[in-house]
């Protein structure tokens, strides 16, 4: 069994085994799993892979590479949520065999494996490797990207022949990230490149390297870009492009925070290898990164944090996800420290476990006490859902899951004899933990949370279908009918599609239903006097509502 556990086929086995399980077992979460789950679909459905539509309108708020990814697990899995998050659990695959790769080029296979599972079992990037997010996918050729670029540093600091190759390899990856989400794809590793160059005073770089980079790279994109701009012109990328000035200038969606959102977000999302970090205050800790080995790499992943932290502090739209490549260097100054002054914190009982094992405590408390007051707030009727889900201790599991396995890793810390390492007497311990709890919880809460929060949208919904009618969201947006139903939305109020007021403001001879806020009546009622809203029903903060052309129905 110790063999198996230092296997690295194993352990990514059962990694991705770990990733996959549950993978399919609750709904899309709106906005974003649906947004693209519905894009996907459309894809799929259509058999179009250069028009990307959501809705039947065009869609320009990223480019295709996770919808072509998800239109052809639908053609191997079928239409569904397995499906749809499938190409993140593979980036997430991907990431583990890449970033053990990495480590054992810099280092050591020991270095490469504990990078790996500091990495693949931090809270974020776990969770985004299980959602159909684009998030873990576009990390994952950044970091590629940034892999090659570093490797092509080496090589060529060594002089050797075939060093080219990486930096084809790297800009092969960056057009990946470019065609996954967009131009931070390009201009993170080759920033963070130039700025290790710069500190390190290495200004010489092979012309003949860089066009072979920038002819693969151009070609990459072009793929997509130039082809579908020679067959629909500049929609898209005017789309795209406007897209991203109003993340830049507003804050999308109530999606704010102040400056430092992000600073949180780093130490948050990087549970339960945060109190590490902070062992880099004492200089002797500074001093393992400044070895001739690591140096570079150090630079160069630590500008990539301070540039990440820098865009995203600056953007109005405040997202965990946005920031979640620099995961990848926390996890790798996390790596150092462990592998390097393990055994000192194994001999010291250091208080980073204490640390681990408190932090962790509370999260555990979290999970475990949530059913138990989600069914409170439904007995005091907190919840205006015309239909909840019972919650019950099974759905504390998850988090007693946690408590459990940390504990337990923080125990071996203390109880285990000291010939075991910290890799079976912590970073396993913990690395199973959270896989498990993240799996757990995709069977447990999670699927009644979602059904709570989301499923009104589909009551509400089919009510409308039923009586035969035309559907309109009237400034309130959901997803979900997307990806779950065929039938196309009218929308109005929503800068994510044109306006289709014309529903409301010229005679219609079909049946039209409007799904909208409660307070939206007497709006309505003001702003289209030609029109009468007539309630049809009511469910969790929202109203269905008959529209009537005023002249037909006195």
């Amino acid at each position: 069994m110790e063999f198996l556990f230092r296997s690295v086929p194993f352990l990514t086995f059962l990694y991705f085994f770990l990733l996959l399980c549950g993978l399919g077992s609750f709904p899309l979460i709106d906005w974003d799993e649906n947004i693209y789950g519905a894009a996907s679909k459309s894809m799929y459905l259509s058999g179009d892979f250069f028009r990307i539509s959501v809705n039947g309108q065009l869609f320009t708020e990223k480019p295709p590479l996770y919808f072509w990814l998800a239109s052809f697990s639908y053609f191997c899995f079928g239409l569904n949520e397995f499906s749809t998050r499938f190409p993140s659990a593979l980036s997430g695959l991907l990431a583990f065999v890449s970033v053990f790769w990495l480590g054992k080029k810099l280092k050591s296979s020991s270095f490469g494996l504990v990078w790996a599972l500091v990495y693949s079992s931090s809270l974020l990037p776990l969770v985004l490797a299980r959602t159909a997010y684009i998030d873990h996918l576009f990390n994952t050729f950044i970091f590629l990207g940034s892999a090659g670029l570093i490797l092509y540093d080496r090589k060529s600091r060594k002089g050797e022949e075939r060093a080219w190759t990486y930096s084809a390899f790297a800009s092969f990856c960056m057009a990946l990230a470019v065609l996954a989400k967009g131009p931070l794809g390009l201009a993170i590793p080759v920033a963070s490149f130039l700025a290790m160059r710069v500190a390190e005073r290495r200004f010489q770089i092979s012309v003949l390297h860089v066009t072979i980079g920038v002819v693969i790279f151009v070609l990459g994109v072009s793929s997509y870009y130039l082809t579908d701009y020679l067959l629909h012109g500049r929609e898209f990328l005017d789309g795209f492009l406007e897209f991203q000035r109003k993340l830049l200038t507003k804050s999308l969606e109530s999606h704010t925070g102040p400056w430092f959102y992000h600073f949180i977000v780093a130490l948050v999302g990087f549970f339960p290898w945060t109190p590490f970090l902070f062992a880099y205050s004492k200089r002797k800790n500074l001093e393992l990164l400044r070895k001739e080995d690591l140096r570079s790499p150090a630079i160069f992943l630590l500008s990539w944090t301070v540039l990440v932290l820098l865009i995203f502090s600056v953007v109005k739209t405040k997202l965990p996800h946005y920031s979640s490549s620099f995961y990848f260097p926390l996890s790798f100054f996390a790596a150092v420290l462990l592998e390097e002054r393990g055994r000192e914190f194994l001999d010291q009982k250091k208080g980073f476990f204490l640390a681990v094992g408190i932090f962790g405590a509370f999260l555990s408390l979290l999970f475990i006490s949530l059913p138990f007051v989600a069914e409170y707030l439904i007995a005091q009727g907190t919840f205006s859902e015309s239909k909840v889900p019972t919650f019950s201790w099974t759905d504390a599991l998850p988090g007693i899951l946690l408590l459990l396995g940390l504990s337990v890793s923080v125990l071996f810390v203390f109880l285990l004899p000291s010939k075991k390492d910290l890799l079976h007497r912590f970073l396993l311990p913990v690395w199973l933990t959270l896989l498990l709890f993240l799996s757990s919880l995709s069977f447990t809460l999670v699927p009644k949370v979602l059904a709570l929060l989301q499923d009104k949208n589909l009551r509400l919904f089919d009510r409308a279908i039923q009586e035969g009618g035309e559907v309109v969201f009237y400034k309130y947006l959901s997803f979900y009918p997307m990806f779950y139903r065929d039938q196309k939305i009218h929308i109005i109020g929503s800068y994510k599609f044109l306006d289709e007021t014309e529903i409301l403001t010229e005679p219609q001879d079909k049946k039209v239903f409007l799904i909208g806020n409660e307070n939206s009546l007497t709006e309505l009622t003001f702003l289209y006097p030609k029109k009468r809203f007539e309630p049809v029903t009511k469910d969790g903060g929202l109203i269905l509502l008959r529209v009537w052309n005023e002249e037909k129905s006195r």
